[in-house]
């Protein structure tokens, strides 16, 4: 982890790690609904009947107007892309992109404020328990708060989007820096947040499908390939 950052520990049961506190989240919440972006980062659990297991459901979402963005994707635990379940296609911009299932995953969560940004990394496990529903047990990995970064992605300079990360400082003036292993992840919320409009996701991935070779073994092929 890197120096400045404290850990906070594990979260079980229904609360999960938030962006921000409950008063400043219902205002971004209100802003971020006037400007016409919905964003899902909270997880809900599931239980597979066929599988006789617990896993924990997510929806790649968000999307942003010039002034304020909000992204939400997810990873594996080394930041690697995970294939999603399906994806969404609505006639709806700035909402819900692909649906992923696991166990266990990394929920990667940007807001932006025009160029000021909050970042929330947390490692997520779906938890069975002897006789009653799952529990999901979080840990917050990364929590950036009031970075920079002095580009307007959304306009002139929107080629940068995807390649650069906002600033962060802890109290005492001392950089902050994102866990190497999830910089590619966070450079792709960071461009969903500056995503005006959005109607696709940013990092989880399709599935690969066995195609059968009529003369020959099966080959690996994508579904379709993920937009960044």
């Amino acid at each position: 982890m890197a120096k400045g950052v404290q850990s906070e520990g594990k979260v079980t049961g229904t609360r999960q790690p938030s962006l921000a506190a409950r008063p400043e989240r219902r205002r971004i919440e209100r802003k971020l609904q006037d400007a016409g972006v919905l964003c899902q980062p909270e997880l809900s659990i599931q239980y597979q009947t066929i599988a006789k297991r617990s896993v924990l459901r997510g929806v790649e979402s968000g999307g942003a107007s010039k002034d304020i963005g909000r992204y939400v994707t997810f990873c594996n635990e080394r930041g690697e892309r995970i294939p999603w379940l399906q994806p969404i296609d609505t006639v709806a911009t700035n909402g819900r992109h692909a649906v992923v299932i696991a166990t266990a995953l990394v929920s990667v969560e940007v807001f932006r404020m025009r160029n000021t940004y909050d970042i929330l990394i947390t490692k997520h496990q779906a938890i069975e328990s002897d006789g009653r529903r799952g529990r999901i047990e979080s840990s917050v990995v990364f929590r950036g708060r009031q970075g920079h970064l002095p580009l307007d992605l959304t306009g002139a300079e929107k080629n940068m989007a995807g390649q650069i990360l906002p600033e962060f400082f802890n109290k005492a003036g001392e950089p902050i820096e994102i866990p190497p292993a999830f910089v590619p992840v966070v450079r792709a919320a960071v461009r969903g947040s500056n995503c005006v409009a959005c109607t696709h996701q940013h990092y989880l991935t399709a599935p690969k499908i066995s195609v059968l070779a009529t003369d020959g073994p099966a080959i690996e092929a994508e579904d379709r390939a993920v937009a960044v």
